[in-house]
């Protein structure tokens, strides 16, 4: 077997050498690919040698996730790339699982990408986790109407404002990223051209914001292709609504991105939006006790019942993960029972156990299938009473993501 080191590009050469790999992979060209990974920067870049030679790499973002209110530490994966000669020999697999162990031993619970394939993810405990939607409103087919507050141009000054509204809706979006700087300057800097920032303020500071820019298609009429959009109260909605409205002269329409269930639906007043999914990402447990010990659950209060289950999970990818976990949820907050207790009794009768692999896991953990649909498809071994505790427990809105990196 040829011999595989994976490192973190510590070289000043190995951005050089990853930049033509990226290139082909993704179709951007060398130069671009380049660009890419150096406003990234090197201490997030791994690479894979294969005898000496670097022949593959990624990209990791450190971010967070919410789940259920609270943010799970993260690490997103970009540009996982294999040389064309060096392809079908582990490269991908081993530069996973290095950077799976290193990141579970730095505290990170999941981890999230856009799959190029699922195969390849699917055998390194992903799953298909949640959507990412394009929403585009028709600028035409709005009414006019004026504007409820005034939509004014924000400055760099206000970004702790923009990020605060941001993450307080983000918050209650199962799966939308608690941002870190790289995922900031995407938003700032989309294709890597300065967007625009404008927003709506209320007595209690910014309501909602938009960071967009003019593109043309083709020709006129343009499109606003907003790379952020943001709105805490209807009349911050309703005004930035009536922003974009106002370019109805040279622009035809407006887009963004977001998770399926968006709530700025319910404020269109005309059937002006249409919406397709554009990409799935998939998810996986990095350290399974520490991602159910950091989410968020349903607050049923104090005095409400206390959700009992015996997670078995079976972790190929990882084995560190596989084994029992005796999940105990009380007013939305969880804790594990010690590993070597025995199968617990809740009054007169047994905790009710469930099994599961990694990926069903992940995909149950982020809301994106039923626990019975799970079962259904014979990834879940749970009885009637599992079942309704994983629905009571995981169940929500529909998971998805306004963010692609």
């Amino acid at each position: 077997m040829r011999e595989i080191e994976t490192r973190r590009a510590t070289d000043p050469d190995d951005l050089e050498a990853l930049a033509p790999i990226v290139g082909w992979a993704f179709g951007g060209g060398t130069s671009r690919a380049l660009d890419w990974l150096r406003v990234s920067g090197a201490p997030q870049v791994r690479v894979a040698c294969l005898e000496g030679r670097v022949s593959g790499g990624l990209l990791e973002i450190p971010m967070g996730q919410w789940f259920g209110g609270k943010s799970v530490p993260t690490l997103g994966l970009a540009g996982v790339a294999i040389a064309p000669e060096a392809r079908g020999q582990g490269l991908a697999l081993s530069l996973l699982r290095a950077t799976l162990r290193e990141a579970r031993a730095a505290g990170v619970a999941l981890s999230t990408l856009y799959p190029s394939t699922f195969s390849l993810y699917r055998k390194a405990g992903y799953e298909l986790a949640g959507s990412f939607c394009r929403f585009t409103l028709q600028l035409r087919q709005l009414p006019r109407s004026l504007r409820q507050l005034p939509v004014e141009a924000l400055s760099e000054a206000q970004q702790p404002s923009i990020e605060a509204a941001y993450r307080d809706v983000a918050r209650q979006s199962p799966g939308y990223l608690d941002r870190g700087s790289y995922v900031w300057n995407r938003v700032r800097r989309p294709d890597m051209e300065l967007a625009r920032v404008f927003g709506v303020s209320g007595p209690n500071g910014l309501d909602g914001y938009a960071y967009l820019k003019v593109t043309a298609p083709r020709r006129l009429p343009l499109e606003l292709a907003l790379s952020d959009f943001v709105s805490r109260t209807p009349a911050a909605l309703a005004s930035l609504i009536a922003f974009l409205a106002d370019h109805l002269t040279t622009a035809e329409r407006a887009t963004w991105t977001g998770g399926p269930c968006d709530p700025r639906l319910l404020g269109i007043p005309e059937r002006a939006i249409s919406v397709v999914i554009e990409d799935y990402w998939m998810l996986r447990l990095v350290d399974v006790k520490a991602a159910l010990l950091a989410r968020g659950y349903p607050d049923f209060g104090p005095a409400g019942p206390e959700l009992a289950l015996d997670l078995h999970v079976d972790d190929e990818f990882l084995p560190e993960n596989s084994g029992r976990y005796p999940l105990r949820v009380q007013a939305g907050v969880a804790r594990l029972e010690a590993l070597g207790s025995a199968p617990a009794r809740s009054g007169a009768a047994t905790v009710p156990a469930v099994r599961l692999s990694a990926g069903a896991l992940a995909a149950l953990y982020s809301g994106f299938v039923s626990p019975a649909q799970l079962a259904f498809s014979r990834q879940l071994d749970a009885d009637a009473r599992g079942l309704g505790a994983l629905s009571a427990l995981f169940s929500g809105p529909a998971p998805g993501l306004c963010d692609f990196f």
